[in-house]
């Protein structure tokens, strides 16, 4: 959060379509083919609190209410990347995630949960593989003039994490690119994409 991530979706999603000549469509962490949990219980009206809510801010220490809060949201990336291939896919989208599964293996509590990091880990050892995965990060004191939402030892731990993750996957795989950006520079950083687009 904070790094730019947002900005650098929007321009990806114009470059793609103007430059390759390709429809986008983004979507956010999940394919949301279930409600989130909250919806479920409280109503529609949960749906704008829960998007309001600071990162972090969750109270829940339940390892068997994570375990089952995290089946639930594993089940809607394992049935839903079948429908968004159907839905998407297949018919030419490129489907841009702003965040994606890599969130339960290195920052579960996010999503409110105590998770096992080898569990979630396994689990994305299931699902279809995005071909391209960007993690972009910026240093603590910039993410902090745009959002005050984590402090800064939490934020440099989180990046530190993601990096070592996207470098032990980028090792793993042959097909699929694992790439870190450091975004200075919103130019710079499309260069890279639009390049590592063109030369897969």
């Amino acid at each position: 959060d904070g790094a730019g991530k947002s900005t650098i979706i929007e321009n990806v999603k114009i470059m793609i379509e103007k430059q390759l000549r390709k429809p986008v469509v983004v979507l956010r962490h999940r394919p949301s083919v279930l409600p989130i949990i909250s919806v479920l219980f409280r109503g529609k009206k949960a749906q704008g609190s829960f998007e309001n809510t600071l990162p972090h801010s969750g109270t829940n220490k339940s390892l068997v209410s994570s375990l089952i809060r995290f089946m639930y949201y594993y089940v809607d990336y394992f049935l839903g990347q079948f429908i968004i291939f159907i839905k998407y896919t297949i018919r030419g989208y490129v489907v841009i995630y702003d965040r994606y599964y890599f969130d339960f293996i290195e920052d579960s509590k996010r999503s409110n949960l105590v998770l096992s990091k080898k569990m979630a880990f396994l689990g994305y050892k299931l699902l279809l593989k995005p071909k391209f995965n960007f993690f972009l990060f910026a240093d603590s004191e910039i993410i902090l003039s745009r959002k005050k939402e984590l402090d800064e030892k939490v934020i440099n731990e989180l990046t530190t994490n993601y990096r070592i993750l996207f470098s032990k996957l980028d090792k793993t795989s042959n097909t699929t690119i694992y790439k870190t950006i450091e975004n200075k520079e919103i130019d710079q950083t499309l260069d890279i994409v639009l390049q590592t687009l063109i030369n897969r």
